[in-house]
C-alpha cells in the first residue's frame, strides 16, 4: 500500500506549493449499514460506503468537493443494479456478480474502520469491507477484501483502493467486456458528459482501449461546469495497462478480464490496485499524467509504458490488405471508402496532393530506410502522377513525373509546375509544356537551409492558402536556417550516380 505521504513529498520536490488539506473523520452507522467520510466539525458526509449485509458494497453518494452536486447515481433506470462506485466481476464460475448485487450473490463478512481520523502527520482515513461471492448453492467461492484510504487536498478527493481476492475454491474468470472497478455517474439523454484517457481517445471510442488512466467529466444537478472522476491503473496489476469499459451511458471502469480468461486456484490470492481522484473545474491530461506517475511510482514513465504497448500491439496486429482495411473502417452514413491506389503501384508514399484534373501526385520516398539504417540516397525516390481514367474510383494510370529525387517530403502543384520539399531545399520543378514530365534542366532552388536532424520532422505539408501564399510545416526538433540560395546554388542539378548533388 502506498502512503499518501509519498505523494506529498513528490509534489514538494517538484515545485514549492502550499497544500490545503481538509481534516477528515469516519463514522460507522450500524443502523444504516454505512461508513461515511466527514469533514471535521461538519454533519453532512462527503462520501458514503454502503455495507449492507446481503447487498454488494457500493460507494454512494459522493458529494462534489466544492459541495455543489452529487457525482454518483443511485439505481439508474438504465442499469438499476449499478449504483455509484463498486466492484463486481461479470463472469466468475459462470455467475454474474457485475449485474447482480443481491443476497443470492453476496454475503458480508465484515465492515470496519481502520483509521477513524486524519492527523497532521497522516492525512488519510482508512476503512475495509470483506464480502464473500456465493455460488448458486449459497457456498462462498471467493472472498474479496476492499481496503480504502481517502484524503482531501486542495478540494480534491484522493482515494486508493487495494482489492484482494482469496479463492475459496478454484475460480475461473471468463473473458468479458465488463467487470472490475466500475463507476456510475448521473446520466440522461443529451447529458453534457465526456470521457478521455491517457492515449487521448475520447467518449465511446475509449471503450476497449488500454490506457493507464481514464477521466470522466459530467455536468450534474446544481452545477454549471463539469465534475470529474479519474481512475488510475497501477503497474503491478496483471495486464497493465488494462483495457477499459465505456458504455453508452458513460459507465466506466478498467476490466481485468477483457484481454483473456484467467483462473485462481483454491487458496490463491490476487491483489489489484487503483487510485480514484474526484475534482471539479477544468481537466488537464498533463496534470493527470503527473498524478498517475506519482501513484504508480514507476520508471519508465507513462510515455514509455504506452510506447511499449504500441510496439507490442503492432507486432501482434493482423496485417491488413487494402481491401480488408476498408472493410474494417467505420464510415459516417452517406459515405463510402474504396481503395484508390496501393502497393505495388505506389511504395513508401511520403506526401501527396491533387491537381485541378483530379489526379493524385505522390512523393515515393525510397531514401528513408528506417531506424538504424537511417536515410541514405538510393536513387529510387520519385514523384508519380496517378489518374483514374475510367472514373471508377480506382487509379489505373501512373506516370513518373520526376525520378532520382532526394528525400521528397512535401509537395504542391501550381504555377505551371511542382513545388517540392527535398531537404535541404524547397524546389520549383517546372512543367511548362504540360507533358507531365519535369523540365529537369530548369529546376530552381527557391529556398534552402532546412535541417534533417530528425527525419520524422522535416519539411512537410505544403498547401496553397486562399491568399495565394504557399504554406508548410516543419517539426520543432529539427533546427533549420532557411534563406534564399546564393550564386550558382540557385541552379539545381540532379544527383549523379554517386548520390551527391552538385550546387
Amino acid at each position: 500500500m502506498l502512503r499518501w505521504s509519498t505523494l506529498i513529498i513528490a509534489v514538494s520536490l517538484i515545485v514549492p506549493v502550499t497544500v490545503h488539506a481538509a481534516s477528515l473523520e469516519l463514522r460507522r452507522d450500524q443502523s444504516t449499514n454505512t461508513i461515511s467520510v466527514y469533514r471535521v466539525r461538519e454533519n453532512i458526509p462527503i462520501l458514503t460506503h454502503n455495507v449492507v449485509e446481503d447487498v454488494r458494497p457500493f460507494i454512494h453518494p459522493i458529494i462534489a468537493p466544492d459541495g455543489d452536486g452529487v457525482l454518483t447515481d443511485n439505481t439508474p433506470n438504465h442499469n438499476p443494479q449499478h449504483t455509484g462506485l463498486f466492484w463486481g466481476f461479470s463472469d466468475a464460475n459462470g455467475r454474474d456478480y457485475f449485474n447482480n448485487n443481491g443476497g443470492e450473490y453476496w454475503r458480508r463478512v465484515s465492515a470496519i474502520v481502520l483509521k477513524p481520523a486524519s492527523s497532521v502527520t497522516d492525512l488519510n482515513v482508512k476503512w475495509q469491507t470483506v464480502y464473500d461471492l456465493l455460488d448458486s448453492n449459497g457456498d462462498a467461492i471467493l472472498r474479496e477484501t476492499q481496503t480504502w484510504t481517502m484524503r482531501e487536498v486542495d478540494q480534491e478527493y484522493i482515494l486508493e483502493l487495494e482489492w484482494k481476492g482469496e479463492a475459496l475454491t478454484d475460480v475461473v474468470f471468463a473473458e468479458s467486456s465488463e467487470g472490475g472497478l466500475f463507476l456510475r455517474m448521473p446520466w440522461g439523454k443529451g447529458a453534457d458528459a465526456t470521457v478521455f484517457n491517457s492515449i487521448r481517445t475520447r467518449d465511446l471510442r475509449a471503450d476497449g482501449n488500454r490506457a493507464v488512466w481514464l477521466d470522466i467529466g459530467t455536468v450534474v444537478d446544481g452545477r454549471d461546469d463539469r465534475a470529474h472522476v479519474a481512475i488510475f491503473d497501477h503497474p503491478s496489476n496483471k495486464g497493465f495497462p488494462q483495457p477499459w469499459r465505456v458504455d453508452e451511458q458513460f459507465g466506466v471502469g478498467p476490466v481485468p478480464s477483457r484481454l483473456e480468461e484467467w483462473t485462481m486456484k483454491r487458496g490463491e490470492t490476487r491483489v489489484i490496485r487503483h487510485q480514484v481522484r474526484v475534482y471539479t473545474g477544468e481537466s488537464s491530461d498533463v496534470t493527470l499524467t503527473n498524478d498517475w506517475s506519482v501513484f504508480a511510482g514507476t520508471t519508465p514513465g507513462m510515455a514509455a509504458v504506452q510506447w511499449g504497448l504500441a510496439k507490442r500491439e503492432g507486432r501482434e496486429a493482423e496485417f491488413l490488405t487494402p481491401d480488408k482495411a476498408v472493410e474494417a473502417m467505420t464510415v459516417q452514413e452517406g459515405f463510402k471508402v474504396q481503395v484508390f491506389a496501393a502497393e505495388p503501384m505506389i511504395t513508401q508514399p511520403m506526401a501527396f496532393c491533387w491537381d485541378d484534373k483530379g489526379r493524385l501526385w505522390i512523393a515515393e520516398n525510397r531514401d528513408y530506410a528506417g531506424r538504424g539504417a537511417g536515410s541514405t540516397y538510393s536513387g529510387e525516390s520519385r514523384i508519380s502522377i496517378l489518374e483514374d481514367t475510367d472514373r471508377d474510383g480506382v487509379a489505373d494510370s501512373k506516370k513518373v513525373f520526376l525520378d532520382r529525387v532526394i528525400n521528397p517530403s512535401a509537395m504542391a502543384v501550381g504555377l505551371d509546375g511542382l513545388w517540392l520539399g527535398s531537404i535541404p531545399d524547397l524546389l520549383f520543378v517546372p512543367d511548362r509544356d504540360a507533358d507531365d514530365r519535369a523540365d529537369v534542366d530548369d529546376i530552381e532552388v527557391r529556398l534552402t537551409g532546412w535541417g534533417n536532424r530528425d527525419m520524422h520532422e522535416i519539411l512537410n505539408s505544403l498547401h496553397w492558402g486562399p491568399d495565394g501564399w504557399l504554406y508548410g510545416l516543419q517539426g520543432v526538433f529539427t533546427p533549420s536556417r532557411v534563406g534564399k540560395p546564393g550564386g550558382k546554388s540557385a541552379e539545381y542539378q540532379a544527383p549523379k550516380g554517386d548520390g551527391l548533388s552538385e550546387r
